[in-house]
């Protein structure tokens, strides 16, 4: 059985089986609440586990990246694509298909470019022929057009290419 190392309540780290950490499965609430605290042991964990909680934490880490802390946003951000390239593992279809609709609710304009532009590059890794549509109505948009040219490029498919051919 595989081991991993996990923080225990007075700050040391020991060896915790991967069914015991499964057994304490955080929550979107408690990850994000750890990687806004201050403590860089917690945000570290919580980075870690984010994996454990899913593509339901997409949108939550978008809005930590989005906000005033700089360490909570790049923790979000590290915690964001280990989310999403975990989803992108093969045979993980239905976990990639809701990666890609949960990082597509990121390049919506109430997000900041940096958030946008990450989800962009993330979709270059999990997207499919059903989010081109979107990714290539961005190609409008001077701030992300070439961020999302490198998502269609990076998306199989004839769709993706046409896309790219019809661009202005």
């Amino acid at each position: 059985m595989k081991e991993q190392t996990a923080m225990n309540s007075t700050g040391s780290t020991s060896p915790v089986s991967i069914p015991a950490l499964l057994a304490q499965r955080p929550t979107a609430a408690t990850l994000i609440a750890d990687i806004q605290n201050g403590d860089l042991r917690v945000r570290t964990r919580a980075v870690q586990e984010a994996v454990l909680v899913g593509s339901s934490l997409i949108v939550p880490l978008g809005r930590v990246m989005a906000g005033s802390d700089p360490g909570a946003a790049r923790a979000a951000m590290e915690a964001l694509r280990r989310v999403v390239h975990h989803c992108a593992r093969p045979r993980a279809s239905a976990e990639r298909r809701t990666a890609a609709t949960e990082l597509l609710k990121l390049t919506s304009a109430s997000f900041p470019r940096p958030v946008r532009a990450e989800a962009l590059y993330l979709l270059g890794c999990v997207g499919s022929p059903q989010q081109v549509q979107a990714i290539a109505a961005l190609l409008r948009d001077p701030a992300l057009a070439d961020d999302a040219r490198m998502a269609l490029q990076r998306i199989p498919g004839g769709a993706a290419a046409r896309a790219l051919r019809q661009s202005p």
